[in-house]
């Protein structure tokens, strides 16, 4: 761990859940766009889904997964490339562009142009897509890639998560929030507008907010679509400081009362909750509290532990999920977790 690294910050993004109202479709655009290798399917029986398990496709890019969630209804029409957000980025190499255009092209996917910026936090060329359902994807080639951005990456040359971006309507609100509960601190460039807040991640990725007046629809549509969420890469032995901070802080959120509109989802604040699989019930049971957590813009996400990272000269990883870590936490004499 670097001398100057705050205890608790964030490596990388470890995946993202994107909803879709096709999971086979959704299965064939990770792997011809993304590269991805489908990994896990679940709930698709009708015993499943009489238990309201979600059906739920795990794909697998370098060190991240794309998750894609069907949903229990139509989503809204597809916006344009670079249009909406949330958008969520993957490493490329400067030199792959011209491919990676071609590869779009012949897919028929909707996308940008090749763009240079450096108003998200970083300098470096963007080419920016939908997937079917409209969600919001970039292709991300930095000035300076980041060691560890393409380590695994597959004949696509797609590499991993390399960013996200989301909409706030306060960004000093969110900076404090990332700052206290994620130890993220702000990237100072005067090449950053005023409405934009990016956050570098250790591993080189970033995080960065949108000022927006008002929440969009793809952003409040968690109020209504299942799974939509983002997991983010800290360190094993801070997996439990993390969420404690939280729980210090934080309410936690009635499941049994999930609001069906967007005005309701807008109006809440930053909350914890329980994660809807069964590790998250699990968790919750021995908790009491979840290990989702939303910003107070809607946005959902939770932490990954990982174990590794500082001795890989390439920041790889190995992560560890919830499972992992209720098995390890310390028990008092009646075998409860001791937090």
């Amino acid at each position: 761990m670097a001398e100057d690294q705050r205890p608790g910050t964030v490596y990388w993004i470890d995946h993202v859940a994107f909803p879709t109202n096709d999971l086979t479709r959704w299965i064939d655009f990770t792997v011809d766009i993304l590269g991805a290798k489908p990994d896990r399917i679940t709930g698709l029986t009708t015993a499943a889904r009489l238990r309201g398990q979600p059906s739920i496709v795990f794909c697998r890019t370098p060190y991240s997964i794309v998750d894609g969630f069907l949903q229990n209804e139509i989503l809204p029409p597809a916006p344009a490339p670079g249009e909406v957000l949330p958008r969520v980025g993957f490493f490329i190499r400067k030199e792959d562009i011209a491919e990676h255009l071609r590869r779009l092209d012949e897919h028929g996917v909707p996308h940008t142009d090749a763009m240079r910026t450096s108003d998200e936090g970083q300098d470096g060329t963007a080419i920016r897509f939908t997937d079917p359902d409209g969600n919001q994807f970039e292709f991300w080639a930095p000035e300076h890639m980041p060691i560890g951005g393409m380590a695994g990456a597959g004949p696509l040359k797609v590499g991993r998560i390399s960013h996200a971006v989301y909409e706030s309507r306060d960004l000093d609100r969110t900076a404090a929030f990332f700052s206290k509960f994620a130890a993220l601190d702000p990237i100072n460039s005067a090449d950053i507008p005023k409405d934009t807040l990016a956050m570098p991640l250790v591993g080189g990725g970033r995080i960065v907010y949108k000022q927006v007046d008002e929440l969009g629809t793809w952003t409040l549509g968690r109020a209504r679509w299942q799974g939509p969420h983002t997991a983010l890469t800290v360190r094993d032995e801070d997996y439990f400081d993390n969420y404690r901070r939280m729980w210090a802080s934080l309410p936690e959120s009635d499941t049994t009362q999930r609001p069906e509109d967007s005005v309701a989802m807008a109006a809440l604040p930053a909350r914890t909750i329980m994660h809807g699989s069964a590790g998250g019930r699990h968790w919750f049971s021995l908790f009491g509290r979840g290990d989702d957590f939303y910003d107070e813009d809607a946005n959902s996400f939770h932490f990954i532990g990982s174990a590794g990272m500082d001795e890989s000269p390439a920041l790889t990883y190995k992560s560890h999920s919830m499972e992992y870590h209720v098995e390890r936490v310390p028990k008092d004499a009646n075998g409860r977790p001791i937090v």
